[in-house]
């Protein structure tokens, strides 16, 4: 059974994750990384895996400029331990060229799963698995199945670095 200090810790270590998520994606505000991560954070996720805060960093302010309005609501948030897992929907509108694709003014909805680790009261470890597939059908960046053509050169990237 858990202790009331263990209860604790997780409450507090959710309580983290959602500021961070109101304060770094949901309001955009790439500076708060630094309060957020430690200097030693491993970012496990590709393509930045490896790169730290800095890489996660480079990665949203591509992501922002591409999807000025989006906006993240949490679907789930459990917390075991250091860790938190949080089951993420974002939608906005595919404004700005991302990975190589022109911006078509669509909506797009992105859904992810997110590892967190805490320790000290910061982030020292993130991994996500996210919905690419459907983000490029949003985008029109992957032609349907029904076409039975073959995808277009500069969008296959992407989805190529997570594999």
């Amino acid at each position: 059974m858990p202790t009331t200090e263990e209860n604790s810790q997780k409450e507090r270590n959710k309580a983290l994750i959602r500021s961070f998520i109101e304060e770094v994606l949901n309001e955009h505000n790439l500076l708060s990384i630094e309060k957020y991560f430690s200097k030693d954070f491993i970012e496990g996720s590709p393509p930045q895996a490896g790169k730290g805060g800095e890489g996660f960093k480079q990665f949203l302010t591509e992501f922002f400029e591409a999807f000025p309005d989006m906006h993240t609501t949490v679907e789930h948030i459990v917390g075991e331990n250091n860790l938190v897992t949080v089951f993420l929907n974002g939608s906005g509108t595919h404004k700005g060229v991302f990975k190589g694709v022109p911006p078509t003014n669509q909506q797009v909805n992105i859904r992810s799963a997110d590892l967190y680790r805490i320790e000290n009261g910061v982030i020292t470890g993130h991994w996500e698995v996210i919905d690419q597939l459907n983000l490029l059908k949003q985008t029109g960046s992957l032609l349907s199945e029904s076409t039975g053509k073959e995808f277009k050169d500069a969008r296959v990237v992407w989805i190529r670095d997570y594999a």
